[in-house]
């Protein structure tokens, strides 16, 4: 669990690491995760658990990553990960299962999964799949390549070029004041407390807002953070494809 110190350094904002927190009813196995995680010396393991009662320690903790490690879990209780997603958009789940399927895969991306990988991976394959997650977006299991390159395929015909060197601002065709609107909304429920830190009407905020939903094609205030602050999904295929 996370020491005195960590927790210190976190309230004051020294630590600048990524948090991690890991769900899995195997006490072993998150003991080998979290070790594997704090050796690498990049990221903060921030809180675990059982699955029984783990949405009710993420709302108190709020980490960067949740790594999962049943995809029976995940299925039978989409609705919290449903919760999850709704209430911290910008959290990346990674799931570690032995239930590797292609099927199970496209039902755990519907679900808004960011990483998913066999659970006969090593520990330093799951901790560079975080390394993935955090600095891309997503990552999954090389054996899911070929499968990956069918899909693309199969939908290749409907999807937009993704510019993925371009700025969001320069993606989404969005103003200087409209990407300063989506920053500071990033930080706050309200429109009268971002009017309030950039000097604007709250009818000012409502406006840039409608404009930033219509550009990303999003409806809510939730979803545009997600697509403006979240790694756009690259899919990294290699030459064994």
């Amino acid at each position: 669990m996370i020491t005195s110190a960590e927790k210190v350094s976190r309230i004051k904002g020294i630590s600048d690491k990524k948090t991690i927190f890991i769900v899995d009813n195997n006490a072993i196995n998150r003991a080998k995760l979290r070790n594997s995680i704090r050796l690498c010396g990049k990221y903060m393991v921030i809180g675990e658990s059982e699955y029984y009662n783990y949405l009710d320690k993420i709302y108190l903790v709020n980490p960067n990553v949740l790594v999962l490690s049943s995809f029976y879990q995940l299925k039978n209780n989409s609705d919290i990960i449903k919760k999850i997603k709704m209430g911290f958009p910008l959290l990346k789940i990674l799931l570690v299962t032995s239930e590797f399927d292609e099927s199970d895969f496209l039902f755990a991306l519907n679900l808004g999964i960011s990483g998913y990988l066999s659970a006969d991976c090593t520990l330093e394959e799951i901790v560079c799949a975080i390394d993935d997650i955090v600095n891309f977006g997503a990552c999954y299991d090389k054996r899911l390549n070929r499968f990956v390159f069918r899909v693309m395929n199969t939908i290749s015909n409907s999807l937009k070029p993704c510019h993925f060197d371009k700025a969001p601002a320069e993606q989404f065709n969005l103003t200087r004041r409209e990407l300063e609107v989506a920053s500071v909304m990033s930080d706050s429920s309200k429109y009268s407390d971002v009017a309030q830190k950039l000097h604007i009407s709250q009818d000012t905020v409502k406006m840039h807002m409608s404009h930033i939903y219509r550009k990303l094609g999003v409806s809510t205030k939730h979803e545009a953070i997600l697509k403006l602050q979240s790694k756009i999904l690259e899919f990294k295929l290699n030459s064994s494809v």
